[in-house]
């Protein structure tokens, strides 16, 4: 319907509106801008990131590949409501001063939960675009399956100690994602980290720990200027250096795309990237699909109303 440079400039005129809304509401206090901040922060930069990318090489997800990008931020909400479920057991963060009203928290939680993974691929890919760490070779090594069978017992032990006692090891449950995803996206021929180590190729690790990083910083900062947001609970060790939970982000973008990889076996292998992967052997039956997209959309929902039971402290109103 639109060509490419007519997405772009649209992108770019909506992240330049969604800044100045955002932020002008921010600081001048207006609410619900001042409680919602993080949603416009949050969107206005994955615009202004995927529009940099499509400047520099051409071609972005958004602007290129517009529906992979919806797929992806419908994973993306639906992995967040998962992992949101999940911290119901560990306990890693809780929510403070979320808005009275049912339909714009449930908005801007979706909002802010639908953005994750674009945000840490947009910026990866950006990156890419940059040069960062293009070229980059490291030695060349065959897989064993000692070696597989050693990314099994780290992730179920590790997942074991943060469900176990997750008041001092709930960091564990991130690794363990990413050792438990990458053997499993290996063996079926889905894109892996650990194919690419294997060739020598330790450039998209990087990127992807980096991006990882730089979304990291900018969340937390968004979060800290947002009328609402989230607080971590650390570990009684590390509770006294919060700025421990950055050697965090890193990881998560390792794991977030060791598990996203995982999730696009109900789609041949089709993913967010610009070369395609086709997957060996049969593709899953398109009932298979249909009834995991149902089963993730009931688990949002889920999700959702056990935020506002179990991890929200307070709810704001205002008048």
């Amino acid at each position: 319907m639109f060509d490419e440079d007519s997405k772009a400039k649209f992108a770019l005129y909506l992240a330049v509106f969604l800044t100045v809304l955002g932020y002008s509401g921010r600081y001048i206090g207006v609410e619900p801008l001042n409680n919602q901040f993080f949603v416009f922060a949050v969107w206005s930069f994955v615009l202004l990131a995927d529009n940099l990318t499509y400047r520099f090489k051409g071609n972005s997800l958004l602007i290129s590949r517009t529906p992979e990008f919806l797929v992806l931020a419908a994973w993306s909400l639906a992995i967040a409501g998962l992992l949101e479920l999940l911290n119901l057991r560990l306990g890693a963060w809780h929510y403070l001063n979320q808005s009275s009203d049912l339909s714009m928290r449930w908005t801007g939680r979706a909002l802010t939960w639908a953005s994750v993974l674009p945000s840490l691929f947009i910026v990866d890919e950006m990156f890419r675009s940059f040069g960062l760490f293009r070229g980059l070779k490291s030695k060349v090594f065959k897989i064993k399956p000692g070696l597989i069978e050693g990314f099994y017992t780290a992730g179920v032990a590790l997942l074991c100690l943060a469900l176990a006692a997750p008041g001092f090891f709930w960091p564990l449950a991130l690794p363990a994602v990413f050792f438990l995803a990458e053997p499993l996206n290996l063996r079926l021929g889905l894109p892996s980290l650990l194919r690419e180590w294997e060739g020598g190729l330790p450039g998209k690790t990087l990127r992807l720990a980096a991006a990882g990083l730089t979304c990291g910083l900018l969340w937390n900062w968004w979060n800290w200027a947002a009328g609402s947001g989230w607080k971590y609970d650390l570990p009684s060790p590390l509770s006294e250096m919060p700025a421990a939970v950055y050697a965090g982000f890193p990881l998560l973008g390792l794991a977030a795309y060791s598990l996203y990889s995982l999730a696009s076996y109900l789609r041949a292998g089709k993913t967010w990237e610009e070369t395609a992967w086709p997957m060996p052997g049969k593709p899953p039956a398109a009932a298979v699909q249909w009834a995991a997209a149902a089963l993730l959309l009931i688990t949002s929902y889920i999700a959702l109303r056990a935020v506002d039971s179990h991890t929200v402290k307070m709810f704001l109103g205002w008048i």
